[in-house]
């Protein structure tokens, strides 16, 4: 399984989803993170709030992502990660990358 968490410094989850600088892509894999990678959102360099949120959606898809652990995002980017299966979970403000991750993993055992 591949999860996308939107993050601004690489430690917290960002509080909005379609407005974080990157995503941490993190492949979890028999109850342990198998491998982690950042990824620029493509959304932040259109002007174009249509366009970037075409372009954040296909980073997702391309990067194969099954599930996006976030605090924000708006009921469209809801409905559209949904339609493209990929499942949406919510962490609570100022959560941090670990303690997300620790969770999933955690689910997997």
């Amino acid at each position: 399984m591949i999860v996308a968490i939107p993050t601004d410094d690489g430690v917290t989850v960002s509080e909005h989803f379609g407005r974080s600088k990157n995503f941490l892509l993190v492949k979890v894999e028999n109850g342990r993170l198998a491998e982690k990678r950042l990824a620029e959102n493509p959304h932040n360099k259109e002007s174009d709030d249509q366009t970037g949120h075409g372009k954040l959606l296909k980073m997702l898809t391309d990067n194969r992502v099954n599930k996006v652990i976030c605090f924000n995002l708006n009921p469209r980017m809801e409905s559209n990660l949904g339609s493209l299966r990929i499942t949406v979970e919510k962490s609570k403000l100022n959560s941090t990358i670990d303690e997300v991750l620790r969770a999933e993993v955690n689910k997997k055992v």
